[in-house]
């Protein structure tokens, strides 16, 4: 399968080798290549067969998933790696670790006994993601096929580049704007733990500084330690959301994993609702509730929306119903992003005020809620 996404796949488990043998046999347009049972065998079996995916265990013996990674990577770098992650305190701050690493993504580990139904969730969970490594590949390799054709007396044909957004000139009516932004919300997904630990240092938040509430997709625990991570590399209060919890200025906090969040107001004013409803957009937290939620209990107008790298397009009704009282909404651009899913979903349906690099968005959040 010339096309198809060749896969390794590593843990210390037989028993989830075996599922995940069975996973990969579940998607479409992919090869399994083999099977390694530690991060040595692992390091061997990508020199001899060279895989576009590593689905790589977190937790092993010896060479952990982490220092794995780190030496495939220095020496593939355009191998991808997808972390497959226990779901405890030690995985989840070793996951992060993989992702600053260079791992595409993660998934935690069905704790069903149901064989079928752990399969099944992770067929769902993985098969958008190799997804991502097939349209990277394939990408590349009519690039390559592209600048290898013969130039004898005519043009050679260049594949086209992926689109790029052009960032527009700030607009006035957000740079000159009177309006107070009170709040800012973030959503991210794939690429988010990364990009969220280069935006949070790049703003100088203050005592003045608006709530920020981030929207992560992530799984429980996970959430609690990107929140430990992204306050002890800014230095400023990051901290999972509580239930009944206030926002405070000069504070970020983030949903916590398995939890949608949504706004209420008592006779004290507004505050934070943790709740266990259904996944939306099979996703939990999900952008597009806060967001919505939003829309009954604050200023619309003092809104600041950020849609940052993932897939999908999680929170683009949320900015859509925010912008109908004249809320902002920044997005990440593509050239910046993992994957242009929630971005894009909200350039394509035209609501995006401005398109700007990660590296420039913490400055340009700085102008717009300066007074």
């Amino acid at each position: 399968m010339q096309d198809a996404v060749r896969i390794l796949i590593v843990d210390d488990s037989a028993t989830y080798r075996h599922v995940l043998t069975r996973v990969v046999a579940e998607i479409p347009k992919t090869e399994l290549v083999g099977t390694a049972a530690n991060g040595r065998i692992a390091l061997r079996k990508v020199d001899e067969l060279t895989p576009d995916l590593v689905l790589l265990d977190v937790t092993m013996p010896d060479i952990d998933g982490v220092e794995t990674l780190r030496q495939i990577k220095k020496k593939y770098p355009a191998i991808q790696a997808i972390m497959i992650s226990g779901i405890d305190k030690a995985n989840a701050k070793a996951t992060l670790q993989s992702l600053e690493v260079g791992a595409m993504d993660f998934i935690s580990k069905p704790t069903s006994n149901d064989l079928s139904a752990s399969i099944e969730k992770l067929v769902t969970e993985l098969k958008p993601l190799i997804g991502i490594v097939e349209i990277k590949k394939n990408s590349s390799v009519r690039t390559e096929r592209s600048q290898s054709l013969p130039t004898h007396g005519t043009t050679a044909t260049v594949a086209p580049s992926p689109k790029t957004t052009v960032v527009p000139t700030a607009r006035t009516t957000i740079s000159d704007s009177s309006q107070n932004i009170e709040w800012i919300f973030i959503g991210v997904s794939t690429g988010g733990p990364n990009a969220l630990q280069e935006l949070i240092p790049s703003i100088q938040i203050t005592k003045n500084t608006p709530p920020i509430l981030i929207v992560q997709h992530m799984p429980p625990m996970f959430t609690e330690s990107l929140a430990e991570r992204l306050q002890k590399i800014s230095g400023k209060p990051v901290s999972e959301a509580k239930d009944g919890e206030v926002p405070q200025r000069g504070k970020a906090y983030i949903v916590p994993g398995g939890y949608h969040m949504v706004f209420q107001r008592n006779i004290k004013g507004v505050y934070l609702q943790l709740n266990d409803g259904p996944r939306v957009h099979n996703c939990k937290p999900s952008v597009d509730v806060l967001f919505n939620s939003a829309v009954n209990f604050v200023n619309q107008s003092s809104v600041l929306s950020i849609i940052m790298t993932g897939m999908g397009r999680d929170g683009t009704e949320g900015v859509r119903n925010l912008k109908k009282k004249n809320a902002t909404c920044i997005i990440q651009d593509e050239s910046s992003s993992v994957v242009w899913g929630m971005p894009g979903s909200v350039y394509e349906a035209g609501l995006a005020d401005e398109i700007l690099p990660l590296e420039n968005l913490g400055e340009r959040i700085q102008q717009i809620v300066r007074k």
